[in-house]
């Protein structure tokens, strides 16, 4: 643990003669109640100085994050005859070290990047954070992505969660709900439009026996490289009068060339899986069944990282008349797909902002 004591020695120097502690970086926050990390402002170089012996420094859980010369620029905008600015207006950054709620509207940031950081590696998974209370306007579009952004931008799918998804037809598909869901991640973060609600604290939610709260839902779980792979099933709500679908978009790097992540749904009359090896760029499966319970699990992934993105909806009315025949799987990618009916059926830059956690 990196205490006061430790931080107070440690300093962030700069050629025009700024300086601060460490301790004081990381307690730089908009409120008491809130993560919201306000920055220090750097417009020369910058250097850290400290009497600490190296294998003190060297013993630091925390770090420093960086922003780029473009994330940290001026946006400027008129009001009348005066000239506003405000400095990193659309780029947000959070330390994940209490409960809190998040609202994009309240921080004036629209569109909005929301950096989450946490270093916390005593709890189980480390660097664990809950995401809950999901909430966005009609118009909203949010995608999470792993690590910390960069100047460039993103590739196409190489989110981790949407909310719209782009489905395995390429259709839009704007969910209600949203599942409840942990990041075991140091760092992520968000890229959202319009209005864009949850809260965030630091623990971990165990997926396993969990029961959706809707019959059209999508949710999140993941695999970090730290943690011992497990199996994990949990409930899904349905109607059984109405047909539907299920499915799940897969990203990620498994070290075991042979390494694979399982989706199954099933239900005592039928059960529909997929078995893949994740890659950098997503892959879809989805199939025409909601069963009562949904799985997901690994073979020789130690080591490695997966994101699965599950999604649930629910369809239309069966007619009294007729009932589906079978489930049809839908894969993209290099998968391998099995089916059972049973019988019954970086550096600092001339203007950059630093925030600190540990």
């Amino acid at each position: 643990m990196d205490t006061a004591i430790v931080l107070n020695q440690i300093f962030l120097k700069t050629a025009d003669n700024q300086m601060q502690t460490l301790q004081d970086l990381k307690h730089s926050k908009v409120s008491n109640s809130s993560g919201q990390l306000i920055p220090m402002k750097i417009q020369s170089t910058a250097y850290i100085s400290s009497s600490l012996a190296d294998t003190q420094m060297a013993a630091l859980e925390g770090f420093l994050y960086i922003t780029t010369e473009k994330q940290s620029s001026s946006k400027g905008i008129k009001l009348n005859t005066l000239n506003l600015f405000f400095l990193d207006y659309m780029f947000k950054v959070f330390d994940v070290d209490q409960s809190q709620m998040i609202r994009t509207s309240l921080l004036i940031c629209d569109p909005c990047t929301i950096v989450l950081l946490n270093s916390n590696g005593q709890m189980t998974p480390p660097l664990s954070s809950t995401i809950s209370f999901w909430r966005q306007s009609p118009d909203s579009e949010v995608y999470m992505y792993k690590g910390v952004p960069t100047d460039d931008q993103e590739s196409d799918d190489s989110q981790i969660f949407s909310n719209p998804m782009i489905s395995f037809m390429n259709r839009q598909i704007r969910f209600p709900i949203i599942e409840k869901f942990s990041v075991s991640l140091g760092a992520f973060y968000f890229k959202t439009t319009s209005d864009f609600y949850f809260a965030i604290q630091p623990s971990y939610f165990d997926l396993e026996q969990y029961t959706t709260t809707g019959y059209t839902t999508t949710g999140f779980y993941m695999k970090s490289r730290d943690q011992v792979p497990k199996n994990v099933t949990f409930f899904c709500v349905k109607d059984s009068r109405y047909n539907g679908t299920t499915g799940a978009q897969f990203l990620g790097s498994l070290p075991d060339y042979n390494g694979t992540v399982i989706v199954k749904e099933e239900d005592s009359k039928q059960s529909e899986s997929i078995k893949i090896h994740p890659i950098g760029k997503m892959n879809k499966w989805s199939t025409n069944s909601i069963g009562d319970t949904l799985s997901i699990s690994s073979v020789k992934s130690e080591g490695g990282e997966f994101f699965v993105q599950y999604h649930i909806q629910q369809d239309q009315e069966i007619s009294s008349t007729f009932a589906p025949t079978g489930a049809v799987s839908k894969t993209t990618g290099s998968v391998e797909t099995t089916t059972k009916v049973s019988r019954g059926v970086s550096g600092l830059f001339i203007l950059v902002l630093v925030s600190l956690i540990f």
